[in-house]
């Protein structure tokens, strides 16, 4: 592990993919990333955001979006990950394929500034999951995948052909050393007297 050379609770404005690169190597206990999902359309921030004014168009092309460099790199180092990114293009669309490159080259920069206990929480939906679990599989290796959390989302309808997309995924993984830690918080007040109402020498209990 290394010092980092950046200082804590710093926000950097602009594109994550200079800023990892410029930052040292295991230097970073967790990653929470939330990137674009690859959903076709425009986005727009709310005027009452902190990003009022801000747009980006989640949409993607192979031809367009994809750097030679990118792909040279990662033929060259990572085959397996141009495996999943190619399976991707194929087996969808190119614009599949070119977000898992834009994605992986990213990944890539993740990894090497995670320290060995580090871990990563992605933030996605199923657009894109499976694609971006294999992705992250050759980068993180399967051993190290950990979770992949639903976080149900209210306020969605069943269309006329399928039930309605009420989720999202988050793909947990981490490095070898890192080992899990379940922090606990005192229970709300009343909480063991209102469900838990018998009781013995052993404690209480339902």
């Amino acid at each position: 592990m290394t010092t980092p050379n950046w200082h804590n609770r710093t926000l950097f404005h602009g594109d994550n993919l200079a800023f990892l690169r410029a930052m040292n190597s295991e230097s970073v206990d967790l990653i929470a990333t939330d990137p674009p999902f690859n959903k076709g359309r425009d986005f727009h921030a709310t005027p009452d955001s902190l990003a009022a004014g801000a747009k980006f168009q989640d949409r993607w092309s192979w031809e367009g979006d994809v750097h030679e460099e990118w792909v040279d790199q990662i033929k060259d180092d990572y085959p397996r990950l141009m495996e999943a990114i190619e399976s991707a293009r194929y087996a969808h669309s190119d614009g599949m394929g070119a977000y898992m490159c834009f994605m992986a080259v990213r990944l890539l920069a993740m990894h090497r500034v995670l320290k060995p206990t580090g871990s990563i929480y992605l933030h996605c939906d199923p657009t894109a999951s499976h694609y971006l679990k294999a992705v992250m599989d050759a980068i993180f290796g399967w051993r190290n995948f950990r979770n992949e959390i639903v976080w149900r989302r209210t306020g969605s309808h069943n269309s006329a052909d399928r039930f309605g997309p009420i989720h999202d995924n988050i793909l947990f993984y981490a490095k070898p050393e890192y080992r899990h830690r379940v922090l606990f918080s005192p229970y709300l007040r009343g909480y063991v007297k209102e469900y838990f109402k018998k009781s013995d020498d052993r404690g209480h209990y339902q």
